[in-house]
């Protein structure tokens, strides 16, 4: 099996987001709900327990951090495309540890990390097969990847939305099929545990959202999960 490559360069992300990086906390607040659930679902899914070695990747504007420490004490590892996101983060967050990453190789040893958390990264790669055989080859093991990003199937709800709604853009992204990134996954070495579509109604009013959480967790076995804009995939080394 071919390896798969986007066609974009990690300068041309890195590029889009430092444009965007001003803007990024301020539209996002306007779809608060949407945004946390990637956190607040993430959390389901990740043991963490004091001393916990985690990396957070790629951590934007730090917004994962209060989630991710508010339990435990944790040895956090934050990595982030964009310069300009950094500087933001580190106003907001003075004592994280906060480092430039190009998606590429990871600066760490061999079994390093307990969990690993990459929230809408896979999808902005240039090479994501490379990525996962990162995490896998930086992960202790038996610990937990947790994933997320769209499906191939949201481009063009994401579409209609920027039409209607002010939104920081994607930049250069491939959202991924379902199929494709278990297959990766499963490349790299990891055994997936779970892949759960939500988010089937993504903005509007919270009693629509909400039934739209509550259809589409009663279809996870069939190809309406395809159409959860947010999907997980929870993995074990």
């Amino acid at each position: 099996m071919l390896e798969f490559k986007n066609n974009f360069t990690i300068q041309e992300v890195r590029d889009f987001w430092n444009q965007t990086a001003n803007i990024y906390d301020k539209v996002n607040k306007k779809i608060g709900q949407a945004h946390h659930q990637r956190f607040t679902q993430s959390l389901k899914y990740l043991d963490l327990k004091p001393g916990h070695r985690v990396l957070n990747i790629w951590s934007r504007t730090g917004n994962a951090i209060p989630y991710l420490t508010q339990h435990t004490q944790l040895n956090l590892h934050n990595l982030e495309v964009s310069s300009a996101m950094i500087a933001i983060a580190q106003k907001k967050y003075p004592q994280a540890q906060f480092a430039l990453t190009d998606l590429n190789q990871l600066e760490f040893k061999d079994n390093f990390f307990d969990s690993i958390l990459c929230l809408e990264t896979l999808e902005h790669t240039p090479r994501p097969q490379q990525l996962l055989d990162e995490f896998y080859r930086v992960l202790k093991s038996d610990g937990k990847l947790v994933l997320s990003l769209p499906p191939a199937t949201a481009e063009i709800p994401l579409k209609i939305y920027e039409l209607f709604f002010k939104n920081h853009g994607e930049g250069p992204h491939q959202f991924l099929p379902s199929k494709l990134v278990k297959k990766m996954l499963s490349r790299s070495g990891f055994k997936l545990i779970l892949h759960q579509g939500t988010l089937l109604v993504p903005a509007g009013p919270n009693g629509l959202q909400r039934l739209g959480e509550k259809i589409i967790e009663r279809f996870q076995q069939t190809p309406l999960k395809e159409f959860g804009i947010r999907q997980f995939y929870v993995c074990k080394k």
